[in-house]
């Protein structure tokens, strides 16, 4: 028996609601086939995909040279990774977030840390790529964006104020230099349809016709 405090996973996909797992035992199996203890019902998984681990030294996700890969905040699993927290492993259409128990500590921060947060407060949206969560005028946005829809803002919000062109976000969003254009227009579309007050009127995400999009978090004075 493990005597460590207990992880626990969040499984995501988009045809149901998310569920929390509390990470009892130390393997978790992953796959297609319902003998597993993750169930992903969808076509690019396969029927004995990944494993999930832990031990004393930590947590970890072993893929079992699956089809189509297992992935972890974006990157390939080849044979076994590490784990921390707020990690996303990615299998097929299911998102798994890892939370580590023992990654948050309680306590007063310092006051150069105190000064800092009081500047990122003045911004009325804020994105934590650590937490992979978005802020807005205080209260965190809830549900969680799509993974599309959070690398989309992270990528505007790391430069925000600056024009960011279409062939760049198809680069940051989806690795590509050439992309379909009205892909990107309707992931825009759906990003301001979470976050904008009056998507038709947006003050956060605005559009600068003929070079693409740039960012606004309320703060520019």
């Amino acid at each position: 028996m493990i005597d460590q405090p207990i992880p626990s996973l969040t499984i995501k996909n988009q045809d149901t609601p998310s569920r929390l797992l509390p990470w009892e035992q130390p393997i978790l199996t992953i796959g297609r086939d319902i003998a597993n203890d993750i169930v992903i019902d969808h076509r690019l998984a396969s029927r004995r995909h990944a494993r999930l681990e832990r031990d004393e030294a930590g947590c970890y996700v072993r893929d079992l040279e699956s089809t189509n890969g297992t992935y972890i905040n974006g990157n390939r699993v080849t044979g076994i990774a590490s784990l921390r927290n707020n990690d996303e492993v990615w299998v097929a259409d299911t998102v798994i977030i890892f939370r580590d128990p023992e990654a948050t500590m309680k306590g007063t921060p310092p006051p150069v840390v105190m000064r800092r947060m009081a500047v990122q407060d003045a911004a009325e949206l804020r994105v934590d790529s650590a937490a992979k969560e978005v802020y807005i005028k205080g209260q965190r946005l809830d549900p969680a964006l799509t993974a599309k829809e959070f690398q989309l803002l992270e990528l505007l919000f790391n430069r925000k104020g600056e024009v960011i062109s279409k062939e760049q976000i198809a680069a940051g969003v989806w690795d590509y230099e050439v992309y379909d254009y009205n892909a990107i227009d309707a992931l825009i579309y759906r990003l301001r349809q979470r976050i904008e007050i009056d998507p038709s009127a947006p003050r956060y995400i605005v559009t600068v016709r003929g070079f693409g999009y740039k960012l606004l978090t309320g703060d520019e004075g």
